[in-house]
């Protein structure tokens, strides 16, 4: 009889993007039938806890960085460098008491560069291959890619999370490039917790929906910048607070704050809402794609990938933009008509063949 296989599954603990975009590699690992263990710290941990209940789940502790309120997210992290490394070496260590611990037979992990292992297969997912740097910060450019390729060339395999066609794509050059850290690279097709195929029943009243994330203290001075208009202003709103852990639902005047939503609630107030408000963070786009949405981008002050992404997103035509300085949310609103809203997805069947492909690789594998 085939003993069954061990597949860790851990993203990084930067917001909760990188967890909620496993969700369909999770489903589908556990539809063949494997051992899933899953590896996360923070809000990551709390989502894939209450997720995949029947998982077995650690705590896998991580750099996270620190969003400064003003000045440049790239020479915080220049700074803060040095903490990087030892919390990298940590999770090196932790990472190979849990495989003899476990008897882990395949690790997936998205964008925690450090969770590769000589013992066992190694996928690593990321979009950013190109990581986009603005004015004095094209000057590290060269170097923080050969960092990136330099970890990534330690994984078997490597999983980007959109289309190949450079037409109908979401991650523009991010992920595009001539060449790749290794040779045996495949795009996914854009992951989203939500399927496509689902039917989602809409709330006719749902006007615009405010979707907060990411790491602190940007996350809650946005929350306080969009709540302090949407009083003014009087618009009528839904605001997902992005907390994991606490489910909670409050009204405030025309605000309806919702601390957490599972994906089917999540899924609701999206479809439902005529617009939505968010960062640009490349997982809700591909969360929201799934919709077609119409969407406000607000990037995360000195978050390079955000400004990319909402700058791309805007001359494709498909969603309005502003900086956080500046925004108007009056005017967001008003301007965000004039786009058509991002590309609807379909079912993704690549990912199915991939994962079907990995485990196989890992079945003609004995174990030890």
């Amino acid at each position: 009889m085939t003993q069954q296989k061990t597949v860790l599954v851990a993203p990084m603990n930067w917001g909760l993007g990188h967890a909620t975009r496993l969700v369909p590699v999770i489903e589908l690992l556990l539809s063949r039938k494997v051992n899933v263990l899953l590896a996360a710290d923070k809000r990551p941990y709390d989502f894939l806890k209450y997720r995949f209940p029947d998982c077995e789940i650690i705590r896998l502790p991580g750099y996270e960085p620190y969003y400064p309120e003003k000045g440049s997210m790239a020479f915080n992290m220049l700074l803060t460098f040095p903490y990087m490394l030892a919390k990298a070496r940590k999770a090196k260590k932790l990472l190979k008491e849990i495989i003899n611990r476990h008897g882990i037979d395949l690790i997936i992990s998205d964008n925690r560069y450090e969770l590769s292992s000589n013992e066992t297969y190694c996928v690593f997912i990321t979009h950013q291959l190109s990581v986009q740097t603005f004015g004095w910060q094209r000057l590290f450019q060269p170097l923080i890619t050969r960092l990136i390729y330099r970890h990534i060339k330690k994984f078997d395999e490597l999983w980007i999370p959109d289309y190949k066609d450079r037409q109908r794509n979401l991650s523009g050059r991010l992920s595009h490039i001539k060449t790749f850290p290794i040779e045996n690279y495949h795009f996914t097709g854009p992951l989203s917790r939500f399927n496509p195929d689902d039917k989602i029943k809409v709330n006719e009243e749902t006007g615009l929906l405010v979707i907060l994330s990411g790491p602190e203290p940007q996350r809650t001075v946005f929350e306080q910048l969009i709540t302090k208009q949407l009083l003014q202003s009087k618009i009528k709103a839904t605001v997902l607070q992005g907390k994991p852990g606490e489910y909670k639902t409050r009204n405030k005047k025309n605000i309806t704050c919702i601390s957490h939503a599972d994906d089917r609630q999540m899924a609701t107030l999206i479809k439902s809402a005529e617009i939505v408000l968010s960062r640009p963070g490349y997982s809700t786009i591909m969360d929201l794609s799934v919709f077609g949405k119409k969407a406000i981008f607000v990037p995360t002050p000195g978050q390079t990938e955000q400004i990319y992404l909402a700058r791309e997103v805007k001359k494709r035509g498909y969603c309005y933009f502003e900086e956080q300085a500046s925004f108007n949310m009056v005017r967001a609103i008003e301007m965000s008509k004039k786009y058509a809203g991002l590309p609807q997805l379909t079912k993704n069947k690549k990912l199915d063949d991939l994962v079907g492909k990995l485990l196989s690789r890992i079945q003609d594998t004995p174990s030890e």
